[in-house]
């Protein structure tokens, strides 16, 4: 691990692509962040861009053998594996690579960024008011009983006006949330801040594993481990979690030898306002199996889907009625060949992930809607989890709750 400074690359010019990957990306302790900027190549587009992009990362990847590929997947890229009808963002590609002859590894400094001296709170806008909210989850639930699906991950999309606020500030206020998974990537068409907590798949060589997520609970003044008992407990946290351990197992069992598929569940995931019930699901891959395979067999991750996963998708599409983007696909980073020995790489599950474009800031976020759900505690959480990102974008002053908007 190199000394060098991280906090030098907020001067990098916007040319220069910076991407920052900080957290536990690749088995980091969280204390270093993946470094990187001036790529050889970028390539990003629609269908024909992903089916470029196994040959794309091969030829790279024999060119510069300490270089890696960092990017993301919007969500709409899953209507290319499935009849799914997902309208995507016009100015958003579904797929965006830069490769990076050289990635740096730095430490990550210690503190953040204060909240205070933000003014006053800027007005933010949903895609549902309350009322519209319930209704959404009252659909849901008729979807449920009529045995169409399980469960559904119904979000919520924000946008807030930056008014000239530079990404890098943002970013650094997110920071103190300090999520396993954090992203940075500015290009000179978006900014893309990603909060996640979630791993969507790791690739050790032949080994994969997912980490799925499904229970949430606000975390207490000084009842910690009084929390966690209650989150571990809790037959509707625990319910959701299994009903998308399944089907990330069922998904696996696409690309792995399925005799070589475990499990482990529930271990909590500690952020500084809530707990998330987190589960792993680990195989071994296949021979021949590369990076197209991965994604065409797990893309999107069955946590921000639901089950099971195409009708969850369609019905989805059918309630929200506008494109999900970055947020609910994933943000990545790619070291060799994808199918060899040698490669490694890991993708989040990109959930408060903010997408920065002509000075707005969009993000989606939601939650596990099941028969027993209920409109007003489905809303307290996903308002629980938009917090931190609200806080961030001067949306929310520090310490606030906050309540839905008019609808937009």
């Amino acid at each position: 691990m190199e000394d060098a400074p991280l906090n030098e690359i907020w001067h990098w010019p916007v040319d220069a692509r910076p991407a920052v990957l900080e957290g536990r990306w690749l088995g980091s302790n969280g204390a270093q962040a993946y470094v990187a900027a001036n790529p050889v190549s970028v390539l990003e587009g629609g269908p024909e861009a992903f089916e470029e992009l196994g040959r794309w990362l091969t030829c790279h990847a024999a060119r510069y053998p300490a270089g890696a590929a960092i990017g993301f997947l919007s969500y709409e890229l899953g209507r290319l594996f499935e009849p799914v009808p997902l309208a995507k963002l016009s100015s958003l590609p579904d797929v965006s690579f830069a490769y990076y002859p050289r990635v740096r590894k730095l430490a990550v400094p210690a503190g953040t960024s204060p909240l205070d001296n933000l003014g006053p709170p800027t007005k933010f806008h949903t895609n549902f008011d309350q009322e519209s909210y319930q209704a959404a989850v009252t659909k849901i639930r008729e979807y449920i009983t009529a045995g169409d699906i399980y469960q559904a991950n119904l979000t919520v999309r924000f946008s807030v006006g930056l008014e000239g606020q530079p990404a890098e500030r943002i970013y650094q206020r997110l920071r103190g949330s300090r999520a396993p998974f954090r992203a940075f990537l500015k290009s000179p068409d978006r900014t893309i801040l990603s909060n996640s907590p979630e791993r969507f798949f790791r690739v050790f060589g032949e080994r994969v594993l997912a980490s799925p997520i499904k229970g949430t609970i606000a975390r207490g003044a000084h009842d910690d481990e009084e929390t966690r008992a209650k989150l571990l407990a809790s037959p509707k946290d625990r319910a959701e979690n299994v009903m998308i351990v399944d089907l990330l197992r069922n998904d696996l069992g696409r690309i792995c030898r399925y005799q070589t598929i475990r499990v482990r569940l529930w271990e909590t995931e500690p952020l500084p306002h809530l707990f998330h019930l987190v589960s792993h699901v680990e195989g071994t891959l296949r021979p021949g199996i590369g990076f197209g395979e991965i994604l065409r067999a797990l893309f999107p991750c069955g946590s921000v889907t639901g089950a099971p996963k195409i009708r969850a998708m369609e019905i989805l599409a059918e309630i929200e009625r506008v494109p999900r983007g970055v947020s609910m696909g994933a943000v990545g980073i790619i070291f060799g060949l994808p199918g060899s020995n040698r490669c490694r790489m890991e993708f989040n599950v990109a959930i408060r992930t903010l997408l920065l474009e002509r000075d707005v800031a969009t993000f989606n976020v939601g939650g596990g809607i099941v028969y027993d759900s209920q409109a007003r505690t489905e809303h307290e959480e996903m308002m629980l989890k938009a917090q931190p990102l609200l806080a961030a974008l001067g949306a929310l002053s520090s310490g606030k709750t906050c309540a839905m908007n008019a609808v937009v």
